[in-house]
């Protein structure tokens, strides 16, 4: 029986469970990703032979290279579009499967889809993501559309947190490009804030002394002082959350989940975090069975980076 790497002591057992609960439901479904794949190569061999035939009459006969890279071009992209369709009711069962009974397991809950979406105008005014993007999953004739996925939630240390994976794109003269892909988490505290508190990435000389009626704040820690720069109503308040150790948390977290250009704010009882990261919590390559232990042990991995946040910042500070 493998021993998967259990994170946290919420995931204590759960190599168990896993041999007991997910591995019969995967070990039944790699017979249609076995199928789906046969199928995948054998159209995939007749689109390659297909494709370099073209290639290789444009290059000889006619004598355009350029034409003929532009086949070849042409041929893989829908030798790849082949592949992802193929596999694509497989790979969404295999994520929900893993994920879910992950979540399940240590008390929360996932969905692959969202069915409440945040309200982007409210983070953008925060200045923790880009301006003018809805939360309307559409084709907007403004050249910004934005989408939303693997949304999960649950409680840690009696406080109830939401996390969502966020993909905000801008559509340049010939395609759409990524301008922000990574998860949005909101935490509740405990208690309700006197102020709103906003850190965002420090801009040099572009920073300004004040963002709406929130005043800058100086940080104690001149590391982090050059990190970010923060804004606040309630300067007092925002001295007492941002400390050095809490700063450090959130430096701590970045990392976790090999993330980028994270910022935050409390506002209201609630603590908003912006990281930006890679797509995450999906199944994998269907090139190897279902149960291979790496695919589970990869999202495992991936879902303790986001216990490693609710824990970090609300453990109690000693």
């Amino acid at each position: 029986m493998h021993q998967f790497n259990e994170h946290h002591a919420e995931l204590k057992g759960f190599s168990d469970y896993y041999h007991r609960e997910i591995f019969p439901l995967l070990a039944a479904k790699d017979g249609t990703r076995r199928e789906a794949l046969r199928k995948t190569l054998l159209f995939g061999a007749v689109i390659v032979v297909i494709t370099l035939a073209v290639a290789i009459y444009l290059g000889t006969r006619l004598d355009n290279f350029q034409l003929a890279f532009f086949s070849l071009v042409v041929g893989f992209g829908v030798l790849a579009a082949l592949y992802s369709w193929m596999m694509k009711g497989v790979r969404s069962e295999t994520k929900d499967k893993i994920v879910g009974s992950i979540c399940s397991y240590i008390g929360w809950t996932f969905k692959a889809e969202v069915t409440e979406k945040p309200d982007l105008n409210y983070w953008s005014a925060l200045g923790l993501l880009p301006k003018g993007y809805s939360s309307e999953h559409v084709f907007s004739a403004s050249g910004k559309r934005s989408s939303f996925e693997d949304q999960m939630w649950g409680a840690a240390h009696g406080a109830e947190f939401n996390s969502i994976e966020v993909h905000l794109e801008r559509k340049g003269d010939k395609s759409w490009h990524t301008v922000l892909r990574g998860q949005m988490m909101t935490i509740n505290f405990p208690r309700k804030f006197l102020g709103r508190t906003v850190v965002l990435r420090d801009k040099g000389f572009l920073q300004g002394k004040k963002k709406g009626d929130m005043k800058r704040v100086g940080l104690v820690d001149p590391v982090f002082e050059k990190i970010f720069e923060a804004y606040s109503t309630d300067q007092v308040e925002s001295r007492y959350l941002l400390d050095p150790v809490f700063m450090q948390k959130l430096i701590d977290l970045e990392r976790s989940v090999d993330g980028k250009n994270i910022r935050f704010g409390f506002i209201e009882g609630q603590l908003l975090i912006v990281v930006e990261t890679p797509n995450r919590f999906e199944a994998g390559s269907m090139f190897k069975p279902l149960t291979a232990p790496d695919r589970t042990q990869k999202i495992l991995n991936e879902i303790g980076a986001v216990y490693d946040v609710i824990d970090g910042l609300m453990k109690p500070r000693g």
